[in-house]
């Protein structure tokens, strides 16, 4: 069939076809935007400016301590009160942040939106008489524990979690519960390099003497917990854990 012999009728079609089948840049401005979120773990990395003496608690716990805000009170954006972010709402739930000596960082409701400021602690209730105390125990041992994970050492008091995020996963693990609680036990097992004299043929089938390298075992560290708390840590030689053996102060809860 020639152009001339194609009927006139295709050509409404093929426009349409030409218009609305969209191009790979129409298709990128069609798509909706997606939501940005930001994951727990990335808010560490944020810009905000710490204030010297303040506990932060996002860096220490995996769970949001809830408050509640009874009374109006001005936020600001340092302790120093450099900058006014609003009057915080009264009669909500809110979020603690961070604490310092005289006041809390909350995140919470204000008439222009949601912000998170420094207000005094008199306008925050929910929490417990002994929260700051125990607080400040819990903010020891998290920064104990922490020198400890970065060295890759481990030390008596720590958690399972706490073991395995300072010397990864273990080779072997057991749990055993009875009437008198929970006991748990990890082992890792260290290996060297060993080398081996064979004889193998070349490729004309000829006897040669080879050296190839093996695996084997050459130390074991079994960690004891009881409750989620290293109480015994057996080690063989081969095995190095750091700088002896210490002890961390038990996990405290406190909200």
């Amino acid at each position: 069939m020639n152009r001339s012999s194609l009927p006139w009728t295709c050509f409404p079609a093929l426009v349409l076809l030409f218009f609305f089948i969209p191009c790979e840049e129409a298709l990128s401005q069609l798509r909706r935007p997606g939501i940005v979120t930001i994951k727990r773990e990335d808010r560490s990395q944020s810009n905000l400016v710490k204030e010297d003496g303040a506990i932060y608690l996002e860096e220490m716990l995996s769970k949001e301590v809830p408050v509640r805000i009874s009374l109006a009170a001005p936020t600001y954006s340092t302790l120093n009160a450099d900058r006014f972010l609003g009057n915080m709402l009264p009669n909500q739930n809110a979020v603690l942040l961070a604490v310092s000596d005289k006041a809390y960082r909350v995140r919470g409701k204000a008439k222009q939106g949601q912000i998170a400021g420094w207000i005094t602690k008199g306008a925050v209730e929910g929490l417990a008489p002994e929260f700051e105390s125990n607080l400040r125990k819990c903010y020891e041992r998290f920064m104990i524990v922490k020198d400890l994970i970065e060295k890759n050492q481990v030390a008596l008091g720590m958690t399972v979690d706490e073991v395995m995020a300072s010397i990864g996963p273990p080779d072997k693990r057991g749990s055993k519960i009875t009437k008198d609680g929970r006991t748990d036990s990890l082992e890792y097992i260290s290996y060297k390099r060993v080398p081996q004299t064979v004889t193998v043929n070349d490729p004309y089938g000829r006897p040669v003497q080879t050296t190839q390298y093996v695996e084997v075992e050459s130390g074991r560290v079994i960690i004891d917990f009881v409750d989620n708390t290293v109480t015994s840590i057996e080690e063989t030689e081969g095995v190095d854990l750091g700088n002896g053996v210490g002890s961390v102060p038990p996990p405290v809860f406190f909200y």
